[in-house]
């Protein structure tokens, strides 16, 4: 817990390692969900506690510096925060994608491809030679490019869900005393 006062810079760059790390377990589960379809219930659950953990590092400022943290601080805490955790998530994630496993994404490429296949529907088809064309003419996406896009959507979305966590926050105000 920081000290009263401290800046949001820093307590966004301290709750962004802890969300970081919460965003790594969820990109692996993710991952390997393919193999243990149980993963991907993780993968949801940490998907759906994110507001709420947002909501506990921006609430624990504001009591912390008395109930007197201004909007705009308890903002710019949680975009940080979804910052340094989308840039932790993303330096993993590509490791992952680019040295440990780098046909992850040619893999999901073709299962995607076989699946549309096997559709017996029109645009299913369609999908799969959009796909194969995709892949012949090497416009498949790199993993630097995937991690990039999901950074900018982890700040993006970050940035408008740390505003609303951020206003219930100061609405939900001092706990009243009985």
């Amino acid at each position: 817990m920081s000290a009263p006062g401290t800046s949001p810079y820093r307590r966004g760059a301290d709750d962004g390692f802890i969300f970081g790390v919460m965003l790594c377990v969820m990109f692996f589960a993710g991952v390997f969900s393919v193999s243990v379809p149980f993963l991907s219930v993780v993968a949801l659950v940490i998907f759906i506690a994110v507001p709420f953990v947002i909501y506990t590092f921006l609430r624990r400022a504001y009591i912390t510096d008395l109930y007197t943290t201004q909007l705009s601080s308890l903002w710019m805490q949680g975009i940080m925060t979804f910052i340094c955790g989308s840039l932790i998530a993303g330096l993993v994630a590509v490791v992952y994608l680019k040295w440990i496993n780098p046909d992850f994404i040619a893999d999901r490429l073709q299962e995607a491809i076989d699946f549309y296949n096997g559709s017996g529907w029109q645009q299913g088809e369609e999908m799969a030679d959009l796909l194969k064309n995709m892949v012949k003419a090497h416009v498949v996406p790199t993993p630097i490019q995937i991690v990039i896009e999901m950074i900018w959507l982890g700040v993006f979305s970050g940035s408008l869900l740390s505003l609303l966590m951020a206003v219930l926050v100061r609405a939900r105000g001092e706990k009243k005393s009985k």
